[in-house]
C-alpha cells in the first residue's frame, strides 16, 4: 500500500464530495437563473472529467491498481459526506464546490507519488 498517497486520497475524497453535490444540485435545479444553471453544469462536468483524468493519471504514473482502491475509498467516503451534508446543507456544499473542488484537485494531483 506504499503506492497510495493518503494525502492525495483525502483530497480526492473531498473533491468527489464537492463534485457530487454540484451534480446533485444540477439534477434537482429549480432556480430561475438559466445562467447559474449553465455555470453549475459546466463546473460539475469539468469536475467529473478532472476526477476521471486524475484516476487515469494515477494509474499511469504510479501503479495500475491504485485508482481502483482510490475510487472505492472515495465511494466509502460518501458516508462521511452525508454527515457533512447534515451539518452544512446540500446548497452550501454545492456552492462552495466552485472553490472547493479546484483547490482539492490541485492538491490531489500535487500529492501523487513521484515514481522513478
Amino acid at each position: 500500500m506504499e503506492s497510495i498517497s493518503w494525502m492525495s486520497v483525502l483530497f480526492y475524497c473531498l473533491f468527489g464530495t464537492f463534485v457530487y453535490y454540484q451534480q446533485l444540485q444540477v439534477r434537482d435545479f429549480q432556480g430561475a437563473s438559466k445562467v447559474f444553471e449553465l455555470i453549475l453544469s459546466i463546473s460539475a462536468f469539468a469536475g467529473m472529467i478532472t476526477g476521471l483524468v486524475y484516476l487515469i493519471y494515477y494509474g499511469w504514473a504510479v501503479v495500475w491498481w491504485a485508482p481502483i482502491v482510490i475510487f472505492i475509498i472515495g465511494l466509502l467516503f460518501m458516508l462521511v459526506g452525508v454527515v457533512i451534508e447534515q451539518l452544512l446543507g446540500k446548497f452550501t456544499l454545492s456552492f462552495s464546490g466552485f472553490i472547493g473542488w479546484p483547490v482539492c484537485a490541485y492538491f490531489m494531483f500535487h500529492y501523487v507519488p513521484k515514481v522513478a
